[in-house]
Order: structure tokens, then sequence, then C-alpha cells
């Protein structure tokens, strides 16, 4: 139920962002004020079923004039505080996100590595992820795993590729028990 919901005020979200043309901009509001309702000592307060919407309401307004958020994402921090939403913040952003990148034609990736890769390494893995998803843009991020012993993790929006040194020893291994050739 969250999911869907999340994605209903996500899209309308987009709309408005849209039309003043602030999308990437609102996506950084919004994580902005994700981030400050994490905050341990307003989480509680903020999610409280015992808090009036009142309380809510002046909270979430003050959580949007400190972190600096537009007219439309105080408006949707407001509207979530009064339906005792807020929960569901983080969801909307991520929402929000997949919305963007599909409406500007890009995929985002994560690159996990044994070791640091070289700026021609990190740029062949996004053109691969490129032409694996026929995106014209990946935003690709780089992590450190060193228990995948060698080679590279390539997640393209949720789909796995693995060429790790851990995966091909795990293969290798069920092979050899199996008797396969």
């Amino acid at each position: 139920m969250t999911g869907r919901l999340a994605k209903r005020y996500a899209r309308a979200l987009l709309g408005l962002a849209h039309e003043d043309g602030t999308l990437e901009a609102t996506g950084e509001e919004l994580t902005r004020a994700v981030a400050a309702f994490e905050e341990p000592r307003l989480r509680p307060l903020v999610l409280s079923p015992v808090i009036d919407a009142g309380a809510r309401l002046r909270t979430a307004k003050a959580v949007a004039a400190a972190v600096g958020v537009s007219k439309k994402v105080e408006n949707l921090l407001g509207l979530l505080a009064e339906r005792d939403r807020l929960a569901i913040l983080p969801d909307i952003a991520r929402w929000y996100e997949v919305l963007v990148d599909e409406q500007l034609g890009r995929a985002r990736a994560v690159i996990r590595s044994a070791a640091p890769l070289s700026a021609a390494e990190r740029n062949e893995l996004i053109a691969l992820a490129k032409r694996l998803t026929g995106r014209r843009e990946v935003l690709a991020t780089t992590e450190i795993d060193p228990d995948l012993l060698g080679g590279a993790v390539l997640d393209v929006s949720g789909t796995v590729y693995d060429g790790s040194l851990k995966a091909q020893l795990a293969r290798l291994m069920k092979d050899m028990a199996e008797g396969g050739a």
C-alpha cells in the first residue's frame, strides 16, 4: 500500500516540478527533507501517532524552512504531516528519483569491486551499463567490497551482472560438485 501511495505522491510532485523546470532541484530538496526527518531526536516526534496533526504540521513547516525547500516540497511535507504519512517520505523520494530517471532517460548503476578501479575501468563499466540499458546517461557510484576477491559486480537499475572472482569460484565449485563438464 505505501509503495503505491508513495508513487502517487511522487508522480504528483513530478508533475509540479516538470511545470516549473525543477526536476533535479526538487529531488535534491526531497533528499534533504528525508535526511532531516531521519534525525534521531526528530523522528519519534514526527512519526508518533499520539502527536496531534497540528504539532506535526508545525514541525514539518519548521523542518522545511530549516532545510530550505521550495513551496511545493513544503506543501508536500505539510500534507503528509496532516495525514500522518510522514513515514512514507523516504519512499516518495525513492519513487521520485526513479520517475525522474525515466523521464530523463537515464539509469543508475552501482559498481562494486574488490579494489579501487582506474578511471578507464570505471568508464568501461559505465559504457557497458549504457549498452545493456540502452540509456544515454548512466549515473554510477562505486563501492569497494574486498569479499569479491577480484573482478566487479555491476548493478544497473536492479539487474545484477556479477563478474567477480568470488562468483566465478562459486560457479566452478558447483560444477565440480555436480560433476559437470
